[in-house]
C-alpha cells in the first residue's frame, strides 16, 4: 500500500472523505478532501486540502506539505508563505511547506498517524495564520 493510500484509509476512520489526486506537478500526488477550519482566522470555513509529501516513509516520515485549493482573495499567509503552486484540472493549488518534525521525530511509532497529524500540526497550522 502506498503512503497517500495509508493516509487516505486514515483519513476515512477520522470522517474524512478523502480522494486521491495524481498531479504532473511536484508533488505528483495528494490526498485531498474538505476540512473544517477549527480555530484562528478562517475558523467556521471550509477549505479543499491537500496532503503530500517530500520524502517516502509515512508514517516515520510526516507529511511534508500542506495544500490548499484556490485561496481566497486576500488569504493571510505570512505565518506560513506560500512555497509554490501547481494547476490541476483547473484548479490552482497552494504549497505550504510545513514539516511536523519539531514533534513528531520524538513521538513514539504508534501516535505516528493522521489522528496526532490533524488534531496537533494541522490545527497548529491554522491557529497560526
Amino acid at each position: 500500500m502506498s503512503a497517500i493510500d495509508q493516509i487516505c484509509d486514515e483519513l476515512r476512520e477520522l470522517g474524512f472523505n478523502p480522494v486521491k489526486l495524481h498531479t504532473t506537478g511536484n508533488p505528483t500526488e495528494l490526498a485531498t478532501f474538505e476540512y473544517p477550519v477549527q480555530v484562528g482566522r478562517y475558523e467556521g470555513q471550509r477549505f479543499h486540502l491537500g496532503i503530500a509529501f517530500q520524502e517516502p516513509g509515512y508514517p516515520e516520515y510526516p507529511p511534508h506539505w500542506i495544500c490548499i485549493a484556490n485561496l481566497p482573495q486576500g488569504f493571510n499567509s505570512n505565518a506560513a508563505p506560500i512555497h509554490s503552486s501547481i494547476v490541476h484540472d483547473g484548479i490552482n493549488w497552494s504549497m505550504f511547506s510545513v514539516p511536523p518534525l519539531d514533534f513528531w521525530d520524538k513521538l513514539p511509532s504508534a501516535e505516528k498517524n493522521m489522528r496526532t497529524y490533524m488534531h496537533r500540526h494541522l490545527y497548529r497550522f491554522w491557529s497560526q495564520l
